[in-house]
């Protein structure tokens, strides 16, 4: 029973599962007669208080309700009920207003204020200035004393132009509602009917907030009841300021409640909670309400944490006994909740996205950028690509042609369109027409997000579409509240959508520690447990007021982050009662290594026995489910839905444990049948397992072997990595972008090359220093002519792509002339090899397998020697001694193909590097006594190498390609990536690899090599 105390506000502390709960319910229950209130933090509290009140049958006489709901009751009660009011949306339309009014004349901030996202930042704050109580001539006073004032006399007009739009609408908002409660009740306390009031569950409050509690304390009984403990640093650090504010107005008594662990059902949970932040937290045996969930990026900790979810409800648990705490909700938990519900199960995300994260949101942001702002040909697109009603397929060979074109500019794009398709889906050609008319095209916008989420049957697209509709027509039922058609897509983008609305009860929660911390639950998932998330660092100060400027105004300073996280984190470990989740990510999507919480190890230091530095840690391995990249589909036993049944049954197969949690969870015995018959083909098979090969479809198998011959390239792609050999160059994606730059540029620079030295300006074989003006003359010509055949020179970039070209040419140029007139000569070029027309030799047989390709150049000396060259668009090349590290086969099998074909004898082949400084030299590998003929090429003394090495050399190139096709034919594909360069002994994957996604193998980082002299 809840003591009478003799003075009117009274205290109930003690830790989290204290029993503070039963105190509070208990007063409530005993005080019936005389209609009580109890305030909770948020309306889902509301609800299960009321149903607990309510398990043993209806209560009558009691209310329940959140702090927003008290202050209207005590305006209703003292004969001041609130008038008409701002919404969210029209509010920040006010904002919105005063800054476009005051937009000039404004000092400091007048560049933030032209800037998206300051009307969202300055409500904010107007909202903090106005919950402590302040108004605009209060602010405009302090700025003539404090530092800056001319920064803070922007604050205070703008405050004040805010306050003018909202008079002059005849609008209240909730703050005037509330000074209008706090006024009227301290005018009139017998109004209040000494109603007893209960507040449970927070843990900071407003000053506003503080005041009406003082004004109802000397007017009825007032019992809070706080988290709080001496000795708890979170509590503490978190609880202590109210406390002393609450110990401000005047206690009569407090009541402190001691930890009770009959209100967790583990011994070891209820030990975590005590311990953490505790100065001597002492240590306790692991035991299995404790588990650690170490996954492999986002969607790799979504589905631990989805299959951890589906058994506990395949074990009877039910929803609402399951809560999932995210530092952010609002950004990692879409993922989770679409995964749960992927799995059946139901959820309730309790976060709020700002409307263009949504499908629906963003399309429709991206359509008013590209109508009605300076829009590029991306906004079009990503409209297009949104529920915009128009095929994929389409969008897809559309953005093709204009990546391709270079089309940037949103209105140029829209025309190739309509030239070729027509008019786009529904009523966007009407956007622009009603571009003068503010409220026509407001309701045009709605409509098209309503009918854009028609096309997504998901409810959050349609909490998206209800929720800009609403913003736009509050602000529309408003002269001069309606956006600029400029600004409209700022407008949408401004618009918060609530992701789930309802009753919590039958679902499981995501939510952040703020909504959950004053609830209980059964199994609790804390998750994204990284450093920087959970804990988040300091973000940086405020964005308007210093910390000297907030004390000067009267605010409260800000909190300290690291305490604050802590204290969070706390709360978090004390919601559950049987089990506990701490999940982690050790990688990103790509297998780049992320950073774990630091929270983790605080709990690893409660749990016996303690980790010893630079050991394994057995303890925690013991406690940990693991789940890596390549584990992309569940184990059959496992799985929690018929789709993922089925992808298990595909990778696996039957397996021999018959059951599944979806037979558990979902009794139907023809589950399983179901699914197995959904398997489509061989491929789903292969696409679904663990390991991308080796090929076993006999078509498949039969296509790679009729491969007549194979390109160096080629060859070198396959021992790069099997697996990006094959999805590139076999199943050979379609890219959006046009030709990257460098693969441009090197194709204008070689074609140049070969047209300038089949020419030969000035008759001779190479430029001369008599003859090197006309040969660079005709190299500007010949790269704008080779331009314009490409169509290259259109766009800025191209531009100075092709004077890049030029200007490479005429430094090579320039090389050339200064070599021995009596040398090495060009001799062929671009020489073609295979089965085409333009080939000037045939395939080269070699082993069982036979090569084409194109070599670069040849010179030749007057012997008959010749020497194989190949630029290089770079600024180094490969040496020989790392050829076989890097791959590389090309040049070498381009020497045995000159000896063989053309039937010369080789003196080396090397790669010439057309990019750098002037201390680049020709790399690869050439014959020692050939050296002083080779000199004016200026290759590296350690690239030379006697006959049995240079013949070595050829035959490892040929006897390595023979290897690479076997296994091209037969289909021996892995995720194989060879050593790289500076990582010996490591399979590295390559840094301009693109399918990480989809490979999935896991990447781990390693020690790059020092650097060795070659020369």
């Amino acid at each position: 029973m809840l003591d009478r105390f003799p003075m009117p506000l009274q205290l109930v502390t003690g830790p989290p599962n204290s029993g503070r709960a039963g105190h509070v319910r208990r007063g409530l229950l005993e005080d019936l007669d005389r209609d009580p209130v109890l305030v909770l933090p948020n309306v889902d509290d509301v609800y299960a208080f009321e149903r607990e009140l309510c398990e043993g049958g209806a209560v009558l006489g009691a209310t329940v309700t959140t702090l927003g709901g008290l202050f209207r009751m005590v305006a209703a009660a003292t004969g001041a009920p609130p008038g008409p009011e701002l919404t969210p949306a029209q509010r920040l339309g006010a904002v919105s207003r005063a800054i476009g009014e005051l937009r000039g004349r404004l000092g400091p901030l007048g560049r933030s204020a032209r800037r998206p996202g300051f009307a969202p930042a300055l409500e904010r704050l107007l909202d903090e200035l106005q919950a402590a109580g302040l108004e605009p001539a209060e602010v405009e006073a302090a700025a003539a004393t404090l530092e800056g004032s001319a920064y803070l006399a922007d604050v205070a007009a703008l405050f004040s132009g805010y306050a003018a739009v909202r008079d002059g609408l005849g609008m209240a908002d909730v703050h005037g509602v509330a000074r209008e409660a706090i006024d009227s009740l301290r005018a009139s306390p017998d109004s209040w009917r000494a109603r007893p009031l209960f507040l449970y569950g927070f843990d900071d409050l407003t000053p506003m907030q503080l005041e009406l509690i003082e004004v109802l304390a000397a007017a009825t009984e007032v019992t809070v009841a706080l988290p709080f403990e001496p000795g708890n640093r979170p509590l503490e650090s978190r609880v202590g300021p109210l406390l002393t504010s609450l110990r401000e107005i005047g206690v009569g008594s407090t009541l402190e409640t001691p930890a009770d662990p009959a209100n967790t059902d583990s011994p070891l949970l209820f030990h975590l909670e005590r311990g953490f932040g505790s100065a001597e937290p002492g240590r306790r045996a692991p035991e299995g309400s404790l588990r650690i969930l170490r996954s492999a990026g986002e969607r790799g900790e979504a589905e631990s944490i989805g299959l951890e979810v589906a058994r506990l409800l395949a074990a009877g648990c039910r929803p609402e006994e399951v809560a999932i705490v995210l530092r952010d909700p609002g950004r990692r938990g879409p993922l989770i909740a679409r995964v749960l519900e992927s799995y059946g199960v139901p959820v309730a995300l309790e976060a709020e996205l700002p409307a263009g994260t949504t499908a629906v949101g963003g399309a429709l942001i991206a359509l008013l950028d590209a109508e009605l702002g300076e829009g590029t040909a991306a906004d079009l697109l990503r409209y297009m690509r949104g529920p915009s009603g128009v095929s994929a397929r389409r969008v897809d060979w559309f953005e093709r042609e204009l990546r391709r074109r270079r089309v940037e500019d949103a209105a140029a794009a829209l025309r190739a369109w309509k030239q070729r398709h027509g008019e786009l889906p529904g009523d966007v050609a009407s956007v622009r027409e009603a571009a003068g008319e503010p409220r026509r095209l407001a309701g045009l916008v709605a409509g098209l997000a309503v009918e854009m989420a028609s096309r997504q049957p998901d409810a959050l697209e349609s909490s998206a579409a209800a929720a800009i509709s609403s913003a736009l027509s509050d602000r529309a039922e408003l002269e001069g509240l309606e956006p600029e058609p400029a600004h409209l897509s700022r407008a949408v983008a401004e618009v918060s959508v609530r992701v789930w609305s309802g009753p919590v009860e039958g679902r499981v929660r995501i939510a952040d520690p703020y909504r959950l911390r004053a609830g209980r639950f059964d199994h609790v998932f804390v998750a994204s447990l990284q450093d920087g998330e959970f804990p988040r660092r300091d973000r940086g100060a405020d964005p308007f007021l210093s910390e000297r400027q907030r004390q000067s105004l009267g605010l409260p300073p800000r909190r300290d982050t690291e305490a604050e996280e802590r204290y969070l984190f706390h709360a978090a470990l004390a919601l559950p009662r049987k089990s506990l989740f701490l999940s982690y990510r050790d990688s990103d999507e790509n297998g780049g290594a992320e950073p774990r919480s630091p929270f983790l190890d605080d709990v690893r230091r409660l749990i016996e026995p303690g980790p010893v530095a630079g050991e394994p840690d057995p303890t925690e391995g013991g406690l940990t489910i693991s789940r890596d990249l390549a584990q992309v589909v569940h184990r059959v036993g496992e799985a929690p839905s018929e789709d993922e049944l089925a992808r298990a049954v595909a990778a696996h197969g039957r397996a021999a444990e018959p059951a599944s949690l979806l037979a558990v969870a979902a009794p139907p015995p023809e589950a399983a049948e179901r699914a197995e018959a959904r398997l489509v083909s061989a491929r789903a098979v292969e696409a679904a397992s663990r390991a991308p090969g080796p090929i076993t479809n006999p078509a498949v198998l039969e296509s790679l072997a009729a491969v007549p011959a194979y390109g160096g390239t080629t060859l070198e792609g396959f021992e790069t990595c099997s697996y990006l050999w094959f999805v590139s160059h076999e199943l050979s994606p379609q890219p959006l972008d046009p030709v990257p730059d460098p693969l441009l540029q090197g194709g204008l620079m070689h074609e140049a090359l070969e047209r300038l030295y089949r020419e030969r300006p000035g008759g001779d074989a190479l430029p001369r220093p008599a003859s090197l003006a006309a040969w660079t003359a005709r190299a500007a010509e010949i790269v704008e002519e080779v331009a314009q055949e490409r169509r290259i020179g259109g766009q800025p970039g191209e531009i100075a792509m092709r004077r890049r070209v030029e200007g490479l040419v005429r430094r090579f140029l320039a090389e050339e002339a200064g070599r021995d007139p009596a040398g090495f000569e060009p001799w062929l070029l671009e020489a073609k090899f295979g089965d085409s027309e333009e080939s000037e030799k045939p395939d080269l047989e070699l082993d069982g397998w036979r090569l084409h390709g194109a070599i670069d150049r040849v010179d030749r000396a007057a012997d008959g020697r010749a020497l194989v060259l190949d630029y290089k668009l770079s600024s180094s090349v490969t040496s020989l001694a790392k050829l076989e590290e890097r791959g590389k086969l090309q040049l070498q099998l381009y020497v045995s193909a000159l000896e063989r074909l053309w039937g010369v004898e080789a003196v080396g082949g090397l790669y010439h590097p057309m990019r750098g400084g002037s201390d680049r030299h020709p790399r690869g590998l050439y014959l020692e006594e050939a050296r002083e003929d080779l000199a004016s090429y200026a290759p590296v003394g350690t690239d030379a190498v006697d006959r049995d090495r240079f013949s070595s050399e050829l035959a490892y190139a040929r006897r390595r390609g023979g290897e690479i096709v076997s296994r091209m034919r037969a289909g021996d594909i892995r995720r194989d990536p060879g050593p790289r360069e500076g990582l010996r002994g490591h399979d590295v994957c390559p840094a301009y690899c693109r399918f990480a996604p989809i490979c999935r193998r896991d990447r781990a980082p390693v020690e790059p090599l020092e650097e060795e002299d070659e020369r």
